[in-house]
């Protein structure tokens, strides 16, 4: 096991290693040197240019780390009491004023950060229970909120009235295990990176990243590039994952945890088959300084993974980089394997006969498929019972005895606020991860359903075209023959809405830049035949027009396409 340093801090998140560093008390708190680290950077960011009372203090001081002195003192003295226990603190006597307010800011400081906890276990097992993790984050809130009540109150010369559950402690936890199995050759810089049990967050979870967009595709090449990687193994950690019917190792570095807890609800954890030792088909390495083969991906043929590697560049901390690459492995595992990813959303809709309807919108990045969706659930009637998230983002076709069949690979949603149903977001606040909420393509990661749901085969009943650009009359417009389908889904036609770095209107090859435009040759002889099945199948098939790339109808060609949608049902 690689021992992960007690207490690390970067420009915006704090990790601590809870297994070697809990604080079990208030003082072992203000004792602890992650404090004076904390302490220290909000003292030294007070200059001229900072409120008068902060600086008033920092002028008063002779030595810096009196405050934390003082409030050691404050957990057993009053705060009169307290000033005239030391010599160099009597001349704060005259600045109580002053040093509540700068106890107030030292405390949003450190809320400001991204706060995660890090237990190390040593025993890798899938049965283990996980409690510890709750207890121990538990523990470390308590003590920090608590901490800072006594001192405010001791300063404000009184009891607070006024309780406000602020959430002090961590943003998310983790419980990491030593790894257990060794990978193929070639592999040899992965081996002992610590594996994740398991995931707390409190939520709403709130990530903030350098980038909000991403760019560009990804780029296959023809040779392994993490088999030469430079990793400090103690900086990483490994999250097994299930992405759809495939297994994939996620590693990533610590800059990156807010990225590592945005998967946690969009993927199902893979401990299980982690602990059978199971090949993985997918390995993903995101956030390594080497950016020599940055953005790219590779197809291991002799061992049957697929690798794909992102560097740390600022420019990458989005995560949509994390997501996209590994489904952009996901699609060409697939299309190896002679099965169709699907770049759209998949919703089945149970009637109140108990009639069952599979309906798939297919559209790249900002067409509204699974905006549509959404706004279905809301123009919805007593006639629709339920309707279950097969697919949000990707999902795959296959042929199975003539029949198409569907499954998904994500159980979650990543959606942008904006396109969202006004306040929809905010009922789903105990669920939802939020990422740079208030940036320009603002995200919102949500758990929509069932791993067991998701991979289980469903029938297809209507396939359609999401169109954001033409402002039509009609919601749908039905194909009657593949002649007139396919040359529409495959030029994916779409005006860009700012989730990447595209401008204006768009194309790309079959709405995937993810797998398909990579491996065009291979896919459009899958896209023939499966849409020949589709149409012998008598699939309702057409173009849906959204319009939410258009200005001012980004709601309401939304909720009409999704009314188009219910009356068609």
């Amino acid at each position: 096991m690689n021992i992960i340093k007690p207490f690390y801090m970067n420009d915006n998140s704090i990790l601590i290693n809870l297994t070697t560093s809990l604080c079990k008390s208030k003082l072992e708190i203000l004792n602890s040197k992650g404090f004076k680290l904390v302490y220290k950077h909000f003292y030294d960011s007070i200059d001229k240019s900072s409120n008068r009372q902060l600086f008033k203090i920092k002028t008063e001081l002779d030595n810096a780390y009196d405050i934390i002195e003082l409030y050691k003192l404050l957990l057993i003295y009053t705060f009169h009491e307290s000033v005239l226990v030391k010599d160099s603190l009597n001349k704060l006597l005259n600045f109580q004023t002053e040093l509540l307010f700068f106890t107030e800011r030292l405390f949003d400081f450190w809320r400001n950060y991204e706060r995660y906890g890090i237990i190390q276990r040593k025993l890798t097992a899938n049965v283990t229970n996980n409690h510890t993790l709750i207890e121990y984050t538990d523990i470390f809130l308590d003590n920090v909120i608590s901490l800072y009540r006594i001192i405010t109150s001791k300063l404000n010369n009184g009891p607070i009235n006024v309780y406000r559950q602020t959430p002090a402690g961590f943003n998310a936890g983790f419980i990491v295990s030593p790894s257990l199995n060794d990978l193929p050759k070639g592999y040899e810089v992965l081996n002992n990176i610590d594996i994740i049990n398991a995931i707390m967050m409190r939520t709403p979870f709130i990530g903030h990243s350098f980038s909000n967009s991403r760019k560009g595709v990804f780029q296959q090449i023809d040779h392994n590039p993490i088999t030469n990687l430079n990793l400090t193994k103690r900086h990483w950690i490994c999250y097994p994952i299930k992405v759809g019917v495939t297994y994939a190792l996620i590693y990533f570095h610590r800059t990156l945890l807010h990225h590592g807890i945005g998967l946690s609800n969009l993927f199902e954890p893979a401990m299980d088959e982690y602990c059978k030792g199971r090949k993985p088909d997918l390995i993903y390495v995101y956030g390594n300084y080497e950016t020599e083969d940055d953005k790219t991906f590779y197809i291991d043929e002799e061992n049957d993974i697929y690798v794909g590697y992102v560097s740390r560049l600022d420019e990458n901390d989005y995560f949509g980089y994390m997501k996209k690459m590994i489904l952009t492995l996901h699609n060409v595992y697939m299309i190896k394997h002679n099965r169709l990813p699907i770049h759209g959303a998949m919703v089945n809709i149970v009637l109140d006969n108990n009639e069952e309807k599979n309906i798939v919108i297919i559209g790249d990045s900002g067409a509204g498929k699974s905006e549509t969706l959404e706004a279905l659930r809301f123009v919805a009637d007593a006639k629709i019972k339920e309707m279950n998230i097969v697919f949000d983002d990707m999902g795959v076709f296959y042929v199975r005895d003539k029949t198409v069949y569907a499954i998904g690979t994500e159980i979650g949603a990543f959606i942008r606020l904006d396109d969202l149903e006004t306040g929809y977001a905010y009922k789903e606040l105990d669920r939802a991860i939020f990422l740079n909420p208030e940036r320009l393509n603002a995200r919102v990661i949500l758990p929509v359903s069932s791993h067991d749901f998701i991979v289980k085969e469903h029938k297809i009943d209507y396939v359609f075209s999401a169109n954001n650009y033409e402002d039509a009359d009609e919601s749908i417009r039905y194909f009657s023959n593949i002649e007139e389908a396919v040359p529409v889904f495959i030029e994916g036609k779409r005006k860009a809405k700012g989730t990447t770095a595209e401008v204006g209107l768009v194309s790309s090859y079959f709405s995937n830049p993810f797998g398909c435009v990579q491996f065009e040759k291979e896919t459009e002889t899958i896209i023939h035949d499966v849409f020949k099945k589709l149409f012998k199948s008598k699939v309702v098939i057409g173009e849906l027009y959204t319009k939410l790339g258009i200005p001012g109808k980004e709601t309401s060609g939304v909720k009409k396409a999704a009314k188009a949608i219910k009356e068609l049902l």
